[in-house]
């Protein structure tokens, strides 16, 4: 839920909007007669009214100007009204640390309209230091009443992740369900995810397509993308990489990052479409553009293989780089080959090994299987057979047919292990079974 992207309903005026009506009594000229008798609260209404366009023509400079003055007299009503025009650009420039100053005052004062911006702000870490505890306090407080979405939203997403507050999934999900019914699209969207994976409710991948659905067909884009996965895998309804690949492009063209390098895959692996590299590249290219790290890897490697693009090692060693700033096993696998070949970077069999070990310490078979190889060889580590064993067998459990075909090998020579004509035909056998050719040759060898 932490990667899950914050869409927020925004209102034509604003994040919030003026949702509540203030009662302001005077007309305006009583109202400016008694400002020049120095009355600050006159002074804060008449601002709020030009705020608003109350009894008057909207001017949002003015209404700056009176609520700032007004609320040097400490009241909750003026601090709240030029806290919003600080926070939202409203007759000044928007500046973040000033609104919070002001909100603060008259959130000390229970005025209720700045709890959900107080929230807010110490949620994200606007115009103070982002502090979740104190977010979690605010937020409350903003949904007494049960009629600010957003704050329901964001209250349920620190129960969600145990932030400010102790993880409580089911109240989580109870608060997602109460923003989604007022119509809260990401609420929804959340509401979704936790039917898919069963959290805080009974799993139910079919409700959760049924959700995604519905959201999806009102032109959401994340949800297209939920969607989507659903249909490639086969969760909650019958697999259809055709439909997969019609919600990927839909939420694509809207805008999803990683349902554009899904896209990608799509026509780069000709799944539910017809196998297109250039199409591949170009939305690839476009994740990569927001820093899609499975994109910068995917880029990488229609650069590697001359594929939508001109072949050009170094780009894709440069977006291997790239990928590889959480350690995506993958990226650490293709950089490692890179200098095992000196392919776009010199030459340095050590540190492609030293790259192969993370993969592999990552659990991705393809490095494991190599490093394996390493360790046959004495190739960039020194020879161990003992660990080339443990590394194999280490992806033959996760069905690397090249693991079994050199696991294979190590049995039909004695590497590493007691010399076995019978395991190593097995093995060979198994390699055979996923494809793999030199296993087969191998297999009637010792047959």
């Amino acid at each position: 839920m932490k990667k899950l992207a914050f869409i927020l309903v925004l209102l034509s005026i604003g994040v919030y909007g003026f949702a509540q009506q203030e009662n302001i009594s005077e007309d305006i000229e009583t109202l400016k007669e008694m400002v020049k008798q120095g009355s600050h609260e006159a002074m804060g209404k008449l601002g709020y009214c030009y705020l608003t366009g109350t009894n008057v023509e909207k001017n949002d400079k003015e209404a700056f100007k009176l609520l700032n003055n007004a609320s040097k007299f400490g009241d909750a009503f003026s601090n709240f009204y030029v806290g919003k025009c600080h926070y939202e650009g409203i007759g000044t420039p928007k500046k973040y640390s000033k609104a919070f100053d002001h909100m603060s005052v008259a959130g000390q004062q229970n005025y209720e309209q700045a709890y959900k911006y107080l929230g807010r702000m110490y949620y994200f870490g606007e115009g103070v230091t982002k502090n979740k505890k104190e977010a979690v306090k605010w937020l409350k407080k903003a949904i007494e009443d049960e009629k600010d979405i957003e704050s329901l939203y964001l209250l349920a997403t620190c129960y969600d992740t145990g932030e400010g507050i102790l993880k409580n999934e089911a109240k989580s999900l109870e608060y997602f369900e109460k923003a989604a019914e007022k119509g809260h699209v990401q609420a929804r969207i959340a509401q979704a995810n936790a039917y898919k994976v069963g959290k805080g409710v009974a799993q139910n991948t079919a409700k959760a397509v049924e959700l995604y659905t519905l959201i999806a067909n009102e032109g959401d884009k994340d949800a297209a993308y939920f969607l989507a996965t659903c249909y490639e895998k086969g969760d909650g309804v019958g697999q259809s990489y055709n439909s997969a690949f019609q919600w990927y492009l839909k939420a694509a063209e809207k805008g999803n990052i990683p349902a554009q390098n899904k896209l990608g895959e799509c026509y780069y692996k000709g799944i539910g479409t017809t196998q297109n590299y250039d199409e591949a590249f170009s939305w690839f290219s476009k994740a990569a553009d927001a820093a899609n790290l499975e994109a910068y890897n995917n880029l990488g490697n229609c650069y590697y293989n001359g594929h939508g693009t001109t072949r050009d090692y170094k780009k894709a060693f440069a977006n291997y780089v790239k990928a590889s700033k959480d350690e995506m096993p993958e990226a650490l696998y293709n950089q490692a080959v890179c200098y095992s070949k000196g392919q776009g970077v010199k030459f340095n069999i050590r540190t492609s090994a030293q790259l192969l070990f993370k993969a592999a310490q990552a659990e991705y078979a393809p490095a494991q299987n190599l490093l394996a190889t390493y360790y046959i060889n004495g190739t960039g580590v020194d020879r161990d057979y003992k660990k080339a064993i443990i590394w194999l067998e280490f992806a033959t459990n996760q069905g690397n047919a090249d693991a079994f075909y050199n696991l294979g090998n190590c049995y039909a020579k004695g590497l590493g292990v007691q010399k076995d004509k019978a395991k190593a035909s097995s093995l060979y056998s198994r390699a055979a079974e996923l494809g793999h050719e030199e296993a087969k040759k191998e297999l009637k060898k010792v047959q």
